[in-house]
């Protein structure tokens, strides 16, 4: 997958017309390589936080750049693990120009000489912003002027060679998409796949509650398929897809192979359900059925908590999220459920990050009890992802090709 980042103020605001990025993408479209994203981002970006690239093993990263920056510099040479030197080929590119039209190099483009020790320089002879690229792992960094003409020579007579090159070396990969386990977990759990003597490499990639998989090696690899079922077989339970999509995209896809309708019934997770769900596709909301954000205890015990016997000194209580699902579902027509209560902050008594999730249907309704740590951010964000995992587990759809 290809992701273009044209790092430039006028572009941002409208004052530029950015053909660039079209021209590159076409290209490579033209030789079987999605682009996955086009971004525009501020020359004043913090780029590590902006970008949050986590190397994968098959990604193309473009940065369309004004000059050169020693910030993003510095965060591709983190990322491919090398050093910034000067490049004597660019500096050396760069004194012809200035000596040519009688210019002196300012402070700020000494860092076009700059880049990461792993890089191959890009010369530029029709201007002062120079380029490089670099392969790590797989995974390929190449910053280009945003200049339409400088950019379109670097590219078709260095870029796409170097690009199409690296792609001749065909690899295989399976990617499952896991919640519920750390990262030590599954390694305790897989111990003997991680130990393969078949040159299979396994990463793991962790963020909250969830770990991403990655088995590749080279397409030839017999041994390859085999090692992907034990996974599958072993850590069946936690698995929820076995490509490299967002969860809320896997119940998307799900809701709309059996048109399905689910309605929501959210109370610590305010909407953010719903708009995850609704931000996957323009028909998403065609499988969205009337839901409701309850955030008032009061409108809780009128609309939806009708049982006299129901306890409700607290409103964050497994008894509560069932029965606003359980009502919710006499109410609509929707197929499906989810509802959440919970808090983020420590409240009556009541742990931070402790919450309950309701998922079912007309046959029946599972509550889950969590404990989530964070930020009330992290916390939501886990509540949600944990939320769509108990619906996909329900109906049941993983499975490797």
């Amino acid at each position: 997958m290809v992701y273009i980042y044209t790092i430039s103020d006028k572009a941002l605001m409208g004052k530029q017309v950015n053909i660039l990025p079209s021209y590159l993408s076409e290209c490579l479209f033209k030789n079987n390589l999605r682009i996955e994203q086009q971004t525009i981002i501020s020359t004043s970006s913090d780029f590590e936080r902006q970008l949050n690239i986590s190397l994968k093993g098959n990604n193309i990263y473009i940065f369309l750049v004004d000059k050169a920056y020693e910030n993003l510099n510095a965060y591709i040479a983190k990322l491919t693990n090398c050093n910034i030197l000067d490049n004597p080929y660019l500096k050396n590119a760069l004194f012809d120009y200035y000596k040519k039209h009688n210019l002196v190099p300012t402070k700020d483009e000494e860092n076009e000489w700059k880049i990461p020790s792993l890089a191959r320089a890009i010369v530029n002879p029709n201007g002062t912003v120079q380029g490089y690229i670099v392969s790590y792992k797989g995974d390929m960094f190449c910053v280009l002027p945003n200049n339409y003409n400088d950019a379109r020579t670097m590219f078709d007579d260095v870029v796409l060679e170097f690009i199409l090159n690296n792609q001749k070396k065909k690899y295989k990969s399976y990617t499952f998409k896991t919640f519920g386990l750390s990262e030590s977990g599954i390694t305790q759990i897989i111990s003997d796949e991680i130990k393969n003597k078949f040159k299979i490499s396994i990463n793991l990639f962790s963020k909250p509650f969830e770990v991403d998989i990655v088995l590749k090696s080279n397409a030839d690899n017999e041994h390859l398929e085999e090692l992907a079922k034990n996974v599958l077989l072993k850590l069946d339970r936690f698995i929820y897809a076995v490509e490299d999509v967002p969860i809320e995209k896997v119940l998307y896809e799900l809701l709309k192979l059996n048109d399905i309708k689910i309605g929501f019934v959210e109370d610590v997770t305010c909407g953010e359900l719903m708009s995850r769900l609704n931000r996957q596709a323009p028909d998403a909301k065609s499988y969205i059925a009337p839901s409701l954000v309850l955030t008032n205890s009061e409108y809780k015990k009128a609309k939806l908590l009708k049982n006299d016997d129901l306890n409700f000194d607290t409103d964050i209580d497994a008894n509560v999220v069932y029965n606003m699902a359980a009502t919710y579902l006499k109410q609509n027509q929707a197929d499906l459920v989810i509802a959440t209560v919970g808090t983020t902050t420590l409240s009556n008594n009541q742990l931070a990050g402790l919450c309950f999730i309701a998922v079912g249907d007309r046959n029946e309704v599972h509550v889950y009890k969590n404990i989530f740590k964070g930020s009330h951010e992290e916390i939501v964000d886990c509540i949600c992802t944990a939320s769509f995992f108990y619906l996909i587990k329900k109906l049941n759809i993983t499975s490797i090709d």
